[in-house]
């Protein structure tokens, strides 16, 4: 069934919301290539979902990537890591869900892996699980149980 992230991975501005098919991307904590080249590949409807280490001391994503990925398409991000430029981000409208918000930037040094099985909130999270995030929190619904679970909401929604 689907599991919640942990609360520390919250929206941040008010208001945002993602759903999609994550686009999953692990990185050294701090680092930077990685993350950008998942920015340049997530394809349209997709969520990034970010395994930064849980470290908040430097941002993995900020104003600019924001941009580039709501021109892509891309349906949101989620990282177990920090963001910064928020008020540019919320002024684009652009979904994110983070561990923490700081002003300094990435080192640019190491890479690390796109489309494979990453720790994000807690959780596994693999490419295709299906991520929802808003007010409350993330969930993560494994891609094997995307159907079932959209039925039971289907359900639910019609008693």
């Amino acid at each position: 069934m689907p599991i919640a992230m942990h609360p520390r991975i919250r929206a941040v501005w008010t208001g945002a919301r993602l759903a999609g098919p994550a686009f999953t991307v692990q990185t050294p904590p701090g680092e930077h290539p990685s993350v950008r080249r998942a920015a340049d590949e997530a394809p349209a409807g997709a969520v990034i979902v970010v395994d930064g280490g849980g470290a908040v001391d430097r941002a993995l994503w900020g104003d600019k990537l924001s941009k580039l990925a709501l021109e892509r398409g891309v349906a949101g991000l989620v990282v177990d890591g920090a963001v910064r430029d928020v008020e540019g981000i919320e002024a684009l409208g652009f979904p994110v869900f983070a561990a923490g918000v700081t002003p300094t930037p990435p080192r640019r040094d190491r890479t690390g892996k796109v489309g494979a099985p990453v720790t994000c909130g807690g959780l596994t999270v693999r490419p295709g699980d299906f991520v929802v995030g808003d007010r409350d929190g993330v969930v993560v619904v494994p891609a094997e149980l995307h159907d079932q679970v959209f039925d039971q909401v289907l359900a639910g929604a019609q008693t």
